[in-house]
């Protein structure tokens, strides 16, 4: 339960530093961890591709959502250490995975998910992408609700009104 609750602070927290960072100049300096978000979008994006009626990850703010979420203090640093770590372990699998066409990069995603570090850190992306599907659209992700619509899923009521919460 803490961990849902420290979240839920952090999303909220963290929403504007999020936008900020979105916002910087193209080619200005920028911290390493930019470069991991460039990399999880397209692996979101095979993990969960347009289909259908379905959103695909880039849609609904996938890796946004995890950009914000992963800034704050309250995300829990082993998530952060261990995306980092099947990010290299992707890159060093695959060194031009980021130049591939997408069905190169949905193989590469198949052969990648057969190792150990690759099926788990999987999971972990998958986790936060699904996270960022169903979360109110507040907190960054679930962008104009279309994971909400494609579920036809009827949120309660009251939602967030802001995206800064404190703990009680």
């Amino acid at each position: 339960m803490n961990k849902i609750v420290t979240r839920r602070v952090f999303i909220s927290a963290t929403l504007l530093a999020g936008t900020a960072l979105a916002l910087l100049p193209q080619g200005a300096k920028t911290p390493i961890k930019i470069e991991l978000f460039k990399l999880l979008e397209p692996v979101q994006e095979v993990l969960f591709p347009k289909h259908d009626s379905a959103p695909s990850a880039k849609e609904f703010g996938a890796t946004n959502y995890l950009a914000i979420v992963s800034s704050h203090s309250s995300f829990w640093r082993d998530d952060l250490l261990f995306l980092k770590k099947g990010a290299r372990a992707l890159m060093e699998y695959e060194p031009d995975f980021m130049k591939q066409s997408f069905k190169e990069q949905q193989q590469t995603i198949e052969g990648f998910s057969k190792k150990k570090i690759g099926k788990n850190w999987l999971s972990l992306l998958l986790f936060y992408t699904m996270e960022a599907l169903l979360s109110d659209p507040i907190y960054g992700g679930n962008q104009n609700e279309l994971g909400w619509k494609w579920l036809n899923h009827h949120t309660g009521k009251p939602q967030p009104q802001k995206p800064f919460g404190a703990l009680v």
